[in-house]
């Protein structure tokens, strides 16, 4: 009979600690896989990726090692569901693989309240990672072993990056966790004018059959550091972009973005980085640097009417692009 370990969780993302964790468990006990059980997420729940996205994450993550699997069952039971739901759907169809269930010891304490424990205790044995702070005076079997400082939500919010790479590209192309990115890096009017400015340049966008996917992701990160201290941006500019100090720095923070979306999450695409390099100086011969260009200095939040602009500019994009950067050096003149 196979044996297999369950590790649960909603891995949103799944990240480094968890493969930590897997592998670890996988060594200390004589199980032939470990399965993670990707779990439902509540509709209710803020920036949450879907059911597929999450399942996509894992398998970047676990595509090296044949003893690490996804069980995906979750997704076919009825909600709400319970852990004794999903044992038995499993039993039934798999009934000659053994099923136990790896949890942390953080868990311990609600075990009790869950449902029909006692029918799941007969059914899997448990297995506890042990976690420092935590009640390890149990009569569970023991998997020891240390832990990594990094958890989904931190990555969500952009404050960490210990996961897959390919993950960390995949969030970026797929437009996972942008507005829990930008929340935790920028002031709510910072956030509003995001907003404003990917609107619009989703509209030109369509307009003249521009990537989508491209546009978003450009206009939601354009401005990801401007409001990051300058010597950060200093530093940063210095490392990626030398050429660039000569610049004004109310420039940097065009650079610093691009460079978190090139050094960090892996994007390489030429028209991203360009449009965000040079959305402030409209500097670009790409159409979605000229998108970006005219949606960042003509969104409704500008302390000026700039819907002659947005008409010229749905109907020829290259004569709005001309239009604003004229504009733009006049309202610089008359306000600098």
């Amino acid at each position: 009979m196979r044996k297999v370990l369950l590790f649960g969780g909603s891995f949103d993302p799944i990240h480094n600690g968890h493969l930590h964790i897997a592998k670890k468990a996988l060594a200390e006990t004589n199980h032939d896989a470990l399965w993670f059980l990707l779990a439902g997420l509540s509709p209710f729940k803020e920036d949450a990726s879907s059911f597929a996205s999450r399942k996509d994450m894992i398998e970047l993550m676990i595509k090296d090692d044949p003893n690490l699997e996804i069980c995906d069952i979750e997704s076919t039971l009825p909600v709400p569901s319970y852990s004794v739901d999903t044992i038995k759907a499993l039993k039934e169809k798999h009934p000659n693989t053994q099923f136990d269930w790896l949890i942390g010891s953080d868990q311990l304490d609600a075990l009790d309240q869950w449902k029909d424990i006692d029918i799941l205790k007969s059914w899997v044995t448990f297995y506890v990672y042990q976690r420092p702070g935590y009640n390890n005076d149990h009569g569970f079997k023991k998997i020891s072993g240390d832990m990594m400082d990094v958890s989904s939500t931190a990555i969500r919010q952009g404050k960490s990056y210990e996961t897959d790479p390919l993950i960390l590209k995949y969030m970026m192309e797929n437009g996972l966790y942008l507005h829990t990115m930008l929340q935790s890096h920028m002031s709510e009017k910072r956030y509003n004018h995001t907003l404003s400015v990917t609107k619009l340049a989703l509209s030109l966008a369509k307009t003249h059959s521009i990537d989508l996917d491209k546009t978003m992701l450009s206009a939601m990160m354009h401005d990801y550091c401007k409001e990051w201290d300058m010597d950060t941006l200093t530093q940063i500019v210095s490392e990626y972009k030398p050429e660039a100090l000569s610049l004004p720095k109310a420039y940097y923070h065009a650079y610093g973005a691009s460079y978190i979306l090139k050094e960090k999450y892996h994007i390489t695409d030429i028209e991203v980085l360009d449009a965000i390099e040079n959305h402030v100086s409209g500097e670009t011969d790409f159409s979605l640097g000229k998108v970006l260009f005219i949606a960042d200095k003509c969104e409704k939040g500008r302390p000026y009417d700039a819907s002659e602009y947005v008409r010229i500019a749905h109907q020829d994009l290259n004569k709005g692009f001309i239009a604003v950067k004229e504009n733009q050096k006049k309202y610089l003149k008359e306000n600098l």
